[in-house]
């Protein structure tokens, strides 16, 4: 613990995670209070899941050009655009809405001005704590994100029960608008000059490694939406709905844990060896996740497969470092949030209708399956294109990011 007090008395760091704990609390409710409140105005459930489905998938479908904006015209000015936007579309959908159709339209606003706010935190860290420290800056940022992915649906639904639904969108606007505010704020983020791209370097989406990362993105995405459509759904036809919570809430904790631990113990680990180990283990602890029932077991399974979760995030951050094309620092990261957000989305669409038709047991088994392509893919691609992530030392990594 002492590595991490010291890491916060860094200047910048405090400020820094301060701002980000409002937008990713705005990120962590707007899918249940958009839920919540296009059923109070529709009375369907179907409709509502339809518009946070659509808000959540236009949402990711626009990261990569988000990104690539950030990259081309730097933080200030597309967080300055979109983050009003964003609080004004979710004030819309709180008092304009009036029929399923408006209901979803809205919605799906909301989803098209999400703000660059997390892609755009990332690239920050190297410039406050510098070279030796980055991966414990990003094992601290992933511990601080999975921290509020556990607290935002708890804060969205106490708001949206016991106030309004309507007052639930609105905390989600004040959010990123108090997020966006202090993130435009901050000198690192105002400072910070978008990468030159070096003449003659391939695109993106033209480079192998980036590719071969879009495919493990794509398959992942796939097994967590069958995940997390596959345990409330177990959850409600075993009658046992108040389980489905406390068992997907044991994600957030695993990734913690297994974040700060990469963080403080990891330091010698080469970033792709690392997310290859990582990933594998990840999938040999998801085989049981099927077979056992939903309650005690399965939020042990649950827990310690996302244990593995924690240090893949912080491995993979530095593998898109080592491996991405110059002046992409913020567009490769959203771009692969993008596919792996349309996966998840799939997968719960899927899962859903396995989930119904045939087993939930069945969408759960799907999900394991897909998280075993995920090292078998890194596993190609340390011979190959992800090589020079393979040799980097963990130094050589957080170096690639300068």
């Amino acid at each position: 613990m002492e590595q991490y007090w010291a890491f916060l008395r860094i200047p910048g760091v405090p400020r820094l995670l301060f701002a980000s704990i409002f937008g990713r609390l705005a990120y962590s409710m707007v899918s249940l209070a958009i839920f919540f409140q296009v059923q109070r105005v529709t009375g369907s459930v179907a409709v509502a899941g339809l518009a946070a489905g659509v808000s959540s998938g236009l949402g990711a479908m626009t990261a990569g050009p988000r990104g690539l904006l950030v990259d081309r015209l730097g933080q200030t000015r597309p967080l300055v655009a979109l983050v009003p936007a964003y609080a004004v579309s979710c004030t819309l959908l709180a008092f304009v809405a009036h029929d399923a159709v408006t209901c979803v339209l809205l919605a799906a606003l909301v989803g098209g001005t999400a703000p660059p706010f997390n892609v755009s935190i990332r690239p920050l860290w190297r410039d406050i704590v510098g070279d030796d420290r980055v991966r414990m800056a990003y094992s601290v940022d992933s511990a601080c994100q999975n921290l509020l992915i556990l607290i935002g649906p708890v804060v969205a639904s106490l708001i949206a029960l016991n106030v309004t639904p309507r007052a639930a969108l609105l905390t989600v606007g004040i959010s990123m608008l108090l997020g966006g505010l202090l993130l435009v704020m901050n000198p690192h983020s105002r400072a910070w000059v978008p990468e030159a791209r070096e003449h003659g370097e391939a695109g993106l989406l033209r480079s192998p490694a980036i590719r071969l990362l879009a495919l493990e993105g794509a398959a992942m995405g796939l097994s967590a939406g069958f995940i997390t459509i596959g345990i409330p759904t177990l959850a409600t036809l075993s009658g046992e709905e108040g389980l489905a919570g406390p068992v997907l809430s044991a994600m957030g904790v695993g990734a913690i844990i297994g974040s700060l631990w990469a963080g403080a113990k990891a330091r010698d680990i080469a970033p792709a060896r690392g997310l290859r180990a990582s990933t594998l283990l990840f999938a040999i602890a998801l085989i049981p996740l099927a077979l056992v029932p939903i309650g005690p077991a399965m939020m042990a399974v649950v827990l310690v497969a996302w244990v593995f979760i924690g240090p893949a995030n912080v491995f993979y951050l530095e593998v898109i470092d080592v491996v991405r094309p110059r002046g992409t620092a913020v567009a490769a990261l959203g771009s692969l949030w993008m596919i792996e957000g349309l996966g998840m989305a799939a997968g719960n669409a899927i899962g859903g209708v396995l989930a119904e038709s045939t087993s939930p047991h069945l969408t759960l088994a799907l999900g394991s399956l897909f998280a075993i392509a995920s090292p078998i893919i890194f596993s190609i691609g340390i011979r190959g294109v992800l090589k020079p992530a393979a040799q980097a030392t963990a130094k050589d990594a957080l170096e690639a990011a300068a």
